[in-house]
């Protein structure tokens, strides 16, 4: 029996919803996209997410918020082409290597790195905080990459052949970095740039990275018909809004 498509409320630029759609991908689920971008989000958005972050999984009457459970849903439900090894120590540890993409990289990287440079000028109309940036880019995002190179699996992925959860999780910031106009140092971290590039290169996440990059040159009103022109399945209703407004802990 067909499956029927799944609605996803969030955006290509944020590395939360691609590794949504990485998994969506790699298990064949149809989906369409609300586009919208968290800090527009309307009362309904509210309503859906009550953190006011995305992305939001709408599987008929099941509403699910945070990235990682909506990944474990899908995981869950459509198990067939699995996302998390069978195993429990191997599953347990793809879980904490996406635990730790969701908290420490994401305050590193998204936050203090892309979230500086790109999200609070254009959002927010607050100059661009280079020395800011700088200084976590210094003092900070070398430490995360030193986790990384000791974690990196030598050939292949996470899950072994195939990426995963896991890969997904922790290569989705890595686009969002180059936006910012910030490199990985090969050199210095060859084992990470490696696995960086082994990910990106598949399918799923280089033809998601690939519109997140086509949006983010799009104003915030044209990300909708951008969509559209690359044949994907837009939503017909919409909960974005035009006035942006900040929740308790909105992701991007």
């Amino acid at each position: 029996m067909p499956v029927p498509p799944l609605t996803v409320i969030g955006n290509y630029i944020s590395p939360f919803v691609r590794k949504v759609l990485a998994v969506c991908e790699v298990k064949r689920l149809p989906y369409q996209i609300d586009s919208i971008v968290p800090f527009f989000g309307n009362d309904r958005f509210a309503e859906l997410s009550p953190l006011r972050r995305i992305p939001v999984l709408i599987d008929g009457e099941v509403v699910l918020n945070d990235s990682s459970v909506i990944c474990e849903y899908l995981e869950d439900r459509w198990p067939q082409q699995p996302v998390l090894p069978r195993q429990p120590a191997e599953r347990a540890n793809a879980r904490f290597l996406d635990e730790y993409a969701d908290t420490r990289m994401t305050d590193v990287l998204l936050w203090k790195g892309f979230g500086r440079a790109l999200v609070a000028p254009a959002v927010f109309g607050a100059p661009r905080d280079v020395n800011a940036i700088q200084k976590t880019m210094t003092e900070e995002y070398p430490a995360v990459m030193d986790q990384l190179e000791r974690w990196a699996p030598a050939a292949g992925f996470t899950l072994g052949a195939t990426p995963g959860l896991a890969d997904f999780s922790v290569v989705s910031h890595f686009a969002n970095l180059r936006w910012a106009r910030q490199t990985v140092d090969a050199a210095r971290w060859p084992r990470a740039c490696a696995w960086i590039k082994r990910v990106e290169q598949c399918p799923p996440l280089q033809q998601l990275n690939t519109i997140g990059e086509k949006l983010l040159r799009a104003p915030l009103d044209g990300h909708r018909p951008v969509l559209q022109a690359l044949g994907v399945a837009v939503s017909m209703e919409s909960v974005g809004t035009s006035t942006p407004k900040r929740g308790p802990m909105t992701a991007i």
